[in-house]
């Protein structure tokens, strides 16, 4: 008999343990609701933690995520986060959300109501702050359909305005207008132009970003401000230390410079409009605190006359090198691709390298979701006028 209870009690633990384990693999959505009338809901924007939306009380929302001290819900292409003492847990909804229909994303002119329609009555759940670009699934005449905290929500269209990406700049050489005809070509910009350009940038309220915050754009991790642009200049070349660092500095903007690593001289070089010099170590400690500098190669910014740019043909093992003595000799983790040019295994040799990522000069603005490999830019050519500068900016 005690054989009989034994192997019974066996049995019941067995399956009941298991049963447990199987339970323990499911989890269970939660929801959440605000505890008082609302509950900001809360975003990093280039590194900056803000509030980007508000939770009406009354609603539940899906949580995505938690941490000791907030609930993460999806809000556009992050997740935003609502502090746990501002929220309760609310009764489970099986919500109904629409496919994506419409791939385009929209910046909110001013703080947006965000309702549902039940029985034919328009009703406000929550609101997104002025400023945020949230992406779109769908249109009708008036609407925006977008997803709020898991749920479909509607958003008006007059209140916002297309999102048109965040622009890359590339310069590469900058002289005093009477030098630029002694070294005229498509990389070298008029200062006057320059001057200009960046005139324009602040007085229309333009941030300038660094490249580890586009990637947390990119990687939807972190927002950027509404007219954000990262402005890039490669080679190295000693006129931006003369011109563009004092401009930039002036006027508080950020830049990134694409160095070739092996043509770094080791004491500055007097400047001769007539011809190329690299900016020195010295020179590079001292542009740090407004410029970032990361990697064009170090020895590799070269094309062979029938199997061309280096990156594409040199072996592995001299690839890898080049590459690592880069990203060492400046503390790099982005590159710009020499010429412009990559494929699938330079690519996977970048990546192997360490770094995160990676910069092209195929036209274009920035998405999140964007490949981090192959970043597009907008090419600043001599000679082009505001509106043309504009149109880079907003293409």
């Amino acid at each position: 008999m005690k054989y009989r209870i034994f192997w019974l009690a066996f049995f019941l633990l067995l399956f009941f343990g298991w049963e447990k384990s199987g339970q323990a693999e499911t989890k269970v959505p939660l929801f959440i609701q605000s505890k008082g009338a609302s509950a900001p809901v809360y975003a990093y924007v280039a590194n900056d933690m803000q509030k980007v939306g508000t939770i009406y009380s009354g609603r539940v929302f899906e949580v995505v995520d938690e941490n000791k001290h907030y609930f993460f819900i999806r809000y556009g292409f992050v997740k935003g986060m609502v502090k746990k003492d501002e929220a309760k847990l609310g009764r489970p909804y099986a919500f109904t959300r629409e496919p994506d229909r419409l791939p385009k994303s929209v910046i909110t002119k001013k703080e947006v109501q965000v309702y549902i329609f039940q029985k034919g009555n328009k009703q406000a759940i929550g609101s997104i702050q002025s400023g945020v670009r949230y992406p779109v699934k769908a249109e009708t005449a008036l609407f925006y359909l977008i997803e709020f905290g898991g749920r479909d929500g509607y958003i008006y269209k007059h209140v916002t305005e297309n999102d048109y990406g965040v622009p890359v700049l590339l310069y590469h050489h900058i002289l005093e207008d009477q030098d630029e005809p002694l070294f005229r070509s498509t990389t070298t910009v008029p200062l006057s132009q320059f001057m200009q350009e960046m005139d324009y940038l602040k007085e229309n309220g333009y941030a300038t970003i660094t490249p580890n915050q586009l990637l947390a754009y990119v990687q939807k991790e972190q927002l950027l401000p509404p007219k954000s642009v990262l402005i890039t200049f490669d080679d190295g070349l000693k006129s931006t230390y003369i011109y563009a660092y004092p401009l930039l500095k002036q006027y508080g903007f950020q830049a990134t410079v694409f160095m070739i690593t092996g043509r770094m001289r080791p004491a500055p070089q007097p400047f001769d409009p007539k011809g190329l010099q690299f900016l020195s170590k010295q020179e590079i400690e001292e542009m740090r605190d407004i410029i970032a500098f990361e990697s064009h190669t170090n020895h590799f910014h070269l094309s062979d006359k029938q199997y061309g740019p280096y990156l594409l043909f040199k072996p592995y093992e001299e690839t890898m090198a080049d590459l690592w003595a880069s990203k060492e000799k400046v503390g790099a983790t982005a590159i710009a691709y020499p010429f412009g040019a990559y494929n699938e295994q330079v690519i996977e040799m970048v990546q192997e390298a360490g770094f995160t990522m990676a910069f092209t000069t195929k036209k274009g603005t920035i998405y999140p979701g964007d490949p981090v490999f192959k970043l597009k830019r907008q090419w600043v050519y001599p000679h082009i006028s505001i509106e043309q500068f504009e149109q880079l900016l907003r293409p």
